[in-house]
């Protein structure tokens, strides 16, 4: 069975969540009523980066990261998308 693997740094108070990216792409797109994410291979492992950054037991509730078109990992064509931890 292959394995993929993938690290990020604790959540840092100072800092947030901070999550390294490989330089991949997303496209959110929202069709009716559906969220759909399309993405390369480096482009979800970096939506996954986000997401484990997020679920680090000291990240607090409601810590989150707002994602904009343009931005990496998001397309210029696609939907922002905002990933939040629970507020508890």
């Amino acid at each position: 069975m292959n394995e993929v693997t993938l690290s990020v740094p604790g959540y840092d108070s100072q800092q947030g969540v901070i999550a390294p990216a490989e330089g991949g792409s997303i496209v959110v797109e929202v069709r009716d009523g559906t969220v759909e994410i399309f993405g390369d291979s480096a482009g979800l492992r970096d939506l996954a980066r986000w997401c484990l950054a997020l679920s680090d037991s000291a990240a607090p509730p409601g810590a989150h990261i707002h994602l904009d078109p343009g931005v990496m990992p998001l397309s210029l064509e696609s939907s922002p998308l905002m990933l939040a931890r629970e507020r508890g």
